[in-house]
This record gives C-alpha cells, sequence and structure tokens, in this order.
C-alpha cells in the first residue's frame, strides 16, 4: 500500500468520525454552553438588569454590590442563591445553577421573592429568562 492510499484511509476515517461525533451532539441537544453575567447593584438597581440563558446552560452570576446595604438573590425554581442569600454591602458573591427549565421571573429577593408581580417592596429587579 503507498503512502497516498494510507493518507486516503486515514482521511475518511477521521471525516467519517467527525460525522458520527457531530450527529451524536445534535441528537443529544449539543453540548451545554456556559453563560457568564457581571452584575452591579447600585443605587437599589441592578446593571444589567436582566438576563437570558437557554435551558441546558450552566448560568454562573458574579455580583458586585456598591450599595451600603445587603441586596438578597434566590432563584429557589434552581435550588440557587448566593452564599447567605444576600450580597453584603459592598461586598461580591456569586451564585450558580445549571437551567433546567423555561422561567421567566425575579431573582431581586428583597422584602421576598414575588416570580408573579417582578418587582419587590425597593423597586429592584433582576428579571432572569430561561429560554
Amino acid at each position: 500500500m503507498n503512502t497516498n492510499t494510507q493518507l486516503t484511509i486515514a482521511a475518511s476515517i477521521i471525516a467519517a468520525a467527525l460525522v458520527v461525533a457531530a450527529l451524536l451532539l445534535s441528537l443529544n441537544g449539543g453540548l451545554p454552553s456556559t453563560k457568564r453575567f457581571d452584575i452591579v447593584m447600585e443605587n437599589n438597581s441592578y446593571n444589567p438588569s436582566e438576563i437570558v440563558a437557554s435551558v441546558g446552560d450552566r448560568v454562573i452570576i458574579n455580583f458586585t454590590n456598591r450599595d451600603s446595604v445587603d441586596h438578597g438573590i434566590a432563584l429557589p425554581q434552581f435550588n440557587a442563591t448566593v452564599p447567605g442569600g444576600h450580597v453584603p454591602a459592598g461586598g461580591t458573591a456569586r451564585m450558580e445553577f445549571i437551567a433546567d427549565r423555561p422561567i421567566d421571573t425575579d431573582a431581586a429577593v428583597c422584602g421576598g421573592p414575588n416570580p408573579s408581580d417582578k418587582t419587590d417592596d425597593h423597586g429592584e429587579e433582576l428579571i432572569v429568562r430561561i429560554i
């Protein structure tokens, strides 16, 4: 067998393996992606005030609180919150979860979670949309 024949066979095997891998990924919904968000809390508001991810995504939210009060954050639908339930005044915190279902809710929980009205007692909103 000459070198050209060997290269052709090797290239064919690699191409077939790539096709099979692509097919398997598409049947399983592809690889989950990681969505990262950096949110600044300041003047009783969140910037950005809305985040969007897809079902199946791993979601990581990093919070920086520039206010002089703690801010409560939670997504009970995903059993997700920041350590202690609040981002401390002048501090930072991280929340992470797998978005395993669609949702459209408010994660700002100062005054209690209000998923149906999307606002809390202080007017803060952090809308989380999983589509």
